[in-house]
């Protein structure tokens, strides 16, 4: 196990990840419902399989309120303490980790490779592209 640990902004809710599992998808998410959910333009966001035990919540799990919008195909789930979103939970299948939850520097996979909801940015995706080429 390779632990990389993480917090929300309170700290109530403490977590792991094991960098050693493999990174299933790690983009930058453009879409409306990631866009409302965090208050930001875009979010960075990594996946894991569900399965793999490799997020595990170590503190805090009585402060975790889960969500999911009607038809949404995740639940989202957040400090009712302070707010943070924690992680995603994609249909059961996935587990979504917000790098900008984690300590320290983070393992090289976590680097965006693609952009998803690209339709829904309300950025010009090409001139955001040209800052990244490789995104």
């Amino acid at each position: 196990m390779k632990p990389v640990t993480g917090a929300c902004y309170c700290a109530k809710v403490k977590f792991v990840y094991d960098s050693a599992v493999p990174v299933t998808k790690a983009v930058f998410c453009h879409c409306d419902s990631c866009r409302r959910a965090h208050g930001a333009p875009l979010y960075q966001v990594i996946y894991v399989p569900r399965d793999s035990g490799a997020f595990k919540i170590t503190a805090g799990e009585e402060h975790i309120k889960r969500y999911r919008k009607p038809g949404a195909p995740l639940v989202r789930a957040f400090c009712t303490v302070c707010g943070s979103r924690v992680f995603n939970d994609h249909d059961r299948v996935e587990i979504g980790v917000f790098p900008a939850l984690l300590h320290g520097k983070l393992p090289d996979s976590f680097w965006p490779t693609a952009h998803a909801h690209e339709a829904e940015s309300i950025f010009d995706i090409l001139a955001l592209k040209a800052v990244r080429p490789k995104l």
